[in-house]
């Protein structure tokens, strides 16, 4: 199904995304502690020049149509944003190899659930269907 209206925009954001969690998946088997912590670095930048938005964007979305919408596919949205966001920016319990492994395993994991599951739900309902984007007021 092709994407409209902000869908769209959110859809061609997640090939950055993708490509991130693929990075983070290979620089996690690094055993150099530099090399880690650019990693590191490199997707708390990520995080501030996109996902953070990105995210922000689709909760309003969501909470557009939350009632319409099945409760187990927000839930996990939500939650794996939540884990993102701990995961992508600032101190983290995990040790950095398998920080950047769980953020890219998740991320990528995510953004094709989203991509697969998610978005077709949110396109086929009315606010959605034939390039009908909500209005800024509602969506942003």
């Amino acid at each position: 199904m092709s994407r409209t209206g902000l869908l769209l925009e959110l859809s061609r954001e997640h090939h950055t995304s993708l490509v991130m969690a693929r990075d983070a998946r290979r620089t996690s088997k690094s055993d150099d502690p530099a090399i880690l912590a650019a990693a590191l670095r490199s997707i708390e930048a990520h995080w501030h020049a996109l996902l953070a938005e990105h995210f922000e964007r689709e909760e309003r979305l969501i909470q557009i149509i939350v009632d319409e919408l099945d409760p187990e596919a927000v839930a996990r949205i939500i939650s794996e944003h939540a884990e993102l966001r701990l995961l992508a920016r600032g101190p983290c319990i995990l040790e950095p190899a398998a920080r950047l492994q769980r953020f890219g395993n998740l991320l990528g994991t995510h953004v094709r659930y989203e991509e697969r599951t998610f978005f077709p739900q949110l396109q086929s309902h009315s606010r959605f269907a034939g390039g009908n984007a909500p209005a800024d007021s509602d969506a942003r």
